[in-house]
């Protein structure tokens, strides 16, 4: 028997303790105290510990986020006294694992868009397909970097949602675990190139109403700065480069659904955030791919100043690194006559005008 269903074992010992299934339990969960067992309890799928065929137990309760790796925190949270043997078994140094590119300085969060979708977050996926005019797929959810539930990308990548605060300051430690709740229940997220920021759009948070977009910040430690990307394979070595841009992350996915539905490996889509750092943007994504030369298309916002020469000021002094730089707008009306004014919802329609400069 190997020291992991040892330890299983020895829990199910526990009263309320159910077996799942051969590599987790549930149980009672000390923190909430609910009469369901809500706390599971089973092999970590971090694969800071898989890639390295480490067999570590994982927690995370479904209803207050007590989550983490079994250790001692575990235990004595539970009330509970082990061996020394099955202490030191689960002694592992937990974190966020992280890369850092050593020619842009860029960090990147390892991190994993969980693989399964609860029925309590089935009426995200209905608001995303309407957004998209069409059924999304698993596919989808994994190139788009989609967030279901926030929650269950915290336990699936088996990460403690306080890593980063200070867990003396009981009241921001009850900010956090709040806002994670209502994210987790009310938002649907996309999660930025970095795996660091999700931005979460609210559908029916009514605490929040007043908050239609939020970004939820996983390490605040690491300071780049804002951009998205879908997860879709780039050739380094296109001698077509192609960088499409928008400000938001549903825009350039509207983008990329409406003119590049089939899988293109010489363009790389992004969002990035605010009108002003497009030029920031061009240069993360040159400094990450080597695109030099690439074609610009930038699939604007139509409810602010269309001056092209705001654009052309922007860009002088890299226009000798850029190709051609396209500047599109949606310019259609809804069915009640308002203007669409950008790309991020295919249920309306879009016509389009487009600008050289």
């Amino acid at each position: 028997m190997e020291q992991y269903q040892k330890i299983l074992q020895f829990l199910l010992t526990i009263p309320g303790s159910v077996k799942v299934n051969d590599t987790q339990i549930r149980m009672h969960c000390p923190v909430c105290n609910k009469k369901d067992n809500k706390l599971y309890v089973g092999l970590s799928h971090n694969p800071a510990f898989t890639s390295k065929g480490l067999k570590i137990l994982g927690y995370g309760c479904k209803q207050c986020l007590f989550s983490g790796n079994v250790g001692k925190k575990f235990y004595d949270t539970l009330g509970i006294k082990v061996d020394k043997d099955l202490m030191n078994f689960q002694s592992i140094k937990t974190g966020v694992p992280k890369t850092i590119n050593k020619i842009s300085k860029y960090e990147t969060l390892n991190l994993r868009i969980p693989d399964f979708v609860r029925p309590e977050d089935k009426f995200k996926l209905d608001y995303l397909s309407k957004r998209f005019n069409r059924k999304l797929t698993m596919k989808d959810i994994f190139t788009y970097k989609i967030v279901l539930n926030l929650h269950d990308l915290y336990t699936f990548n088996n990460l403690d949602i306080l890593q980063f605060t200070d867990k003396s300051d009981k009241k921001a430690c009850m900010s956090i675990k709040y806002l994670i709740d209502e994210f987790s229940k009310h938002f649907v997220g996309i999660l930025s190139v970095d795996n660091n920021k999700v931005n979460l759009r609210n559908i029916n948070s009514e605490r929040l109403k007043s908050k239609r977009y939020m970004v939820h910040v996983i390490n605040k430690n690491i300071g780049n700065p804002y951009l998205y990307i879908p997860s879709t394979k780039i050739d380094l070595l296109t001698p077509t480069p192609t960088i499409c841009l928008a400000e938001g992350n549903y825009d350039i996915i509207g983008a990329k659904e409406l003119y590049y539905p089939e899988d293109r490996t010489d363009v790389v889509f992004a969002a990035i955030g605010t009108r002003t750092a497009y030029k920031r943007a061009i240069n993360q994504i040159m400094k990450m791919t080597g695109f030099i030369n690439a074609t610009i298309h930038i699939f604007a916002d139509n409810d602010k100043d269309t001056d092209l020469r705001w654009y052309e000021e922007m860009f002088k002094d890299m226009r000798h690194l850029l190709d051609t730089i396209h500047i599109h707008y949606n310019i259609a009306n809804d069915s009640n006559g308002n203007p669409c004014k950008d790309f991020g919802n295919l249920s309306n329609p879009v016509e389009l005008q487009s600008y050289i400069i």
